[in-house]
């Protein structure tokens, strides 16, 4: 049965129609109310969207209904006008209809790396099969703008229990490690954003409450909750951080015992997710070729035949990089291709 990223769904053909399936998407996305800045013809400053993400920063969207791909200068140009949007941006995304291009990210990686060292607005790039990915976790919305398609509602439900999974597994796995790794001595050196934290936490919260029965998330929410309360009140006074290492140690566990919990194939995802999890925080080389061989097994078998090519390629890519205190890169890259599996390819 092909997916819909496989039926090459049309692009709009104007670019007001390409705006509003934006603005819809990433509503979805981040689970907010996005807004049209404007209306057409007037001065808009580069941001043709805007609104709160899943966190309430504020945050633009600059629309390129381009035939031929982007580059950096086209990047730039974007960022000098919306460096006059009445407002303060956290982050400036511009969203294309063109496809992935690996090179154009890392440049504009790089770029957003060095604006907010400098105390700018971050930059980052959204692609097309992005945008209909998160348009296809609303149905409803999907249809507004597609009623020419349909399949299954269920089959879409599925794909987002299976997301849920992977990134419940991923981001829970050790808990403790995330809040030491941005709260202690290295991230107070690397002077990491503790808003980091606060958004792991939001996505094992949406997560859990997504995949498991109320009565299975509730001590899981009530863990996480505690820990964000705890956070704060860090942020305001500096003392011990016994309670919220319970707290963090207990909804990781109860994460890992929700495996048993769920069923297939939700409960393989999240079981591969948590070893991917545990390498990121505690490997510091590449793990060795059994650990490689048997993820790649397990890997394969979770995800359809039209993902072949791509296990392959990430898993050879993974195995080439250098074997020492790589082993949250290894871990990083099969998350990653999981990920994208699983909203573009089923």
């Amino acid at each position: 049965m092909p997916t819909v990223q496989s039926m090459d769904l049309p692009v709009p053909k104007h670019w007001q129609d390409f705006e509003t399936i934006v603005r819809d998407a990433q509503s979805q996305r981040w689970n907010t109310s996005l807004a049209k800045n404007g209306r057409p013809g007037q001065k808009q400053d580069g941001v043709d969207i805007w609104g709160p993400d899943e966190i309430g920063r504020t945050i633009g969207i600059q629309c390129k209904r381009f035939k031929s791909p982007l580059d950096i200068k086209d990047v730039e140009n974007e960022i000098a006008k919306a460096k006059n949007f009445k407002g303060r941006l956290s982050a400036l995304f511009l969203a294309t209809t063109t496809e992935h291009d690996a090179k154009l990210q890392e440049k504009v990686r790089l770029l957003s790396d060095r604006r907010v060292a400098q105390g700018e607005f971050a930059v980052s790039l959204l692609f097309w099969d992005e945008i209909v990915g998160s348009l296809l976790l609303n149905p409803e919305v999907f249809k507004s703008h597609y009623p020419q398609i349909h399949f299954p509602k269920s089959q879409m439900a599925d794909k987002e229990r299976l997301l849920a999974a992977l990134e419940l597994g991923y981001y829970g796995a050790d808990i403790w490690a995330y809040l030491t790794l941005i709260f202690g001595e290295f991230g107070f050196m690397a002077q990491a954003d503790p808003d980091e934290f606060f958004v792991i936490l939001r996505v094992l919260e949406r997560r859990a409450q997504q995949l498991l029965a109320p009565e299975d998330a509730a001590p899981i929410l009530s863990s996480l909750k505690k820990l964000h309360i705890g956070c704060l009140r860090h942020q305001k006074k500096q003392s011990r951080w016994d309670r919220e290492e319970i707290e963090a140690k207990r909804a990781s566990s109860r994460i890992q015992k929700a495996v048993s919990l769920i069923s297939m194939p939700e409960s393989s995802i999240l079981d591969i997710a948590l070893q991917l999890g545990r390498i990121y925080h505690h490997a510091e080389e590449i793990p060795g070729i059994p650990i490689h061989r048997q993820m790649e097994r397990d890997v394969r078998s979770i995800l359809p035949k039209q993902s072949t090519a791509s296990i392959a390629r990430q898993f050879a890519l993974a195995r080439k990089q250098k074997p020492y205190m790589f082993g949250y890169k290894w871990a990083q890259r099969i998350y990653q291709l999981l990920d994208h599996e699983l909203r573009f390819g089923l």
